[in-house]
């Protein structure tokens, strides 16, 4: 399988090695900092679930010199999506999907329109990594876990494709047959895991050790399982409750890349995940003070 991975950085290089290891032909497409990077550094990816290097990585800056791609896999910002659509353009095939594996779901309504609804797949990753500074994976627990599933009947042969190779690798990989239910409940998780983490500046244990901040959370939880139902009813309200019992069991210290990238002045996904679910929300014409409450308060921080 020829898959080549839009966004070098710990995600899209850990599954790439992982591929790698399984045979897949990988290609990242860089920009050229990261390419100068990896070329004098190499890719390493340091794991607790077994460490790997990639020999000879194929690295390309110019994604027009990819050709004859299987799958793409975005493994981008939220921020980062529209600056990467002539990316895609120039990479997109007749026979080429694209998986994407964002936090949120607002960028299926753009990956869409670009592309048409039979090329987009549906997809989502679970990890904790980083990228040290050399550039290699910083892999830091056992979670590396990835999910992805047809969203249109046309493309169960390319997902049983991947599906084969991804049982071969060393990761987590689910083919999934409910994906938009999959799509909504990290959405849903994300998003209050996210805001109250970003809003508050504590981890997570923090947040635990105080009921009325607590409360926040199950509302956020709330909120956004009333959108999930309102907009695709998807969700039951056992995703609920296994959101808030997963919540009260993370460890500690367990704190979100939002809250992370807030801390180091960097851009957040602030309008991918909390702005659209408000947009989502004024649409079925529902009161959501929590959600507003913890986006104005991120928003003056960012």
């Amino acid at each position: 399988m020829n898959i080549a991975i839009i966004g070098a950085g710990a995600l899209g290089t850990y599954f790439g090695a992982r591929w790698m290891e399984a045979g897949a032909n990988v290609t990242f497409v860089v920009r050229e900092k990261r390419k100068k990077q990896i070329e004098e550094n190499g890719l390493y990816v340091r794991s607790l679930c077994g460490d790997t290097t990639i020999n000879d990585p194929k690295i390309t800056a110019d994604p027009s010199s990819v050709k004859n791609i299987d799958i793409i896999v975005l493994a981008v910002k939220g921020y980062h999506l529209e600056s990467v659509l002539p990316t895609l353009e120039k990479m997109t095939g007749e026979n080429t999907y694209i998986l994407p594996i964002l936090n949120g779901l607002a960028h299926y309504d753009l990956l869409i329109r670009c592309f048409g609804k039979d090329k987009v797949l549906g997809g989502l990753a679970n990890i904790i990594a980083t990228l040290n500074e050399k550039g290699h994976v910083e892999h830091t627990s056992k979670l590396h876990e990835i999910r992805f599933g047809a969203l249109a009947s046309s493309q169960q042969q390319i997902c049983e494709r991947l599906a084969e190779l991804s049982n071969r690798s060393n990761m987590d990989a689910k083919h999934s047959k409910k994906i938009k239910t999959d799509l909504w409940y990290k959405y849903m998780f994300i998003t209050a895991f996210s805001g109250i983490t970003a809003a508050a500046d504590v981890s997570i244990g923090k947040v635990r050790q105080h009921p009325a901040t607590m409360e926040i959370v199950k509302g956020l939880l709330q909120e956004m399982h009333s959108i999930a139902r309102a907009e695709d009813d998807v969700l039951e309200e056992k995703h609920l409750e296994r959101a808030i019992e997963t919540m009260m069991n993370l460890h500690d210290n367990a704190t979100s890349s939002m809250h992370q990238d807030l801390r180091k002045g960097l851009a957040i996904e602030l309008e991918h995940l909390h702005g659209y679910a408000l947009g989502l929300a004024e649409i079925h014409e529902m009161d959501v003070p929590f959600l507003k409450t913890i986006y104005g308060i991120v928003k003056a921080k960012s």
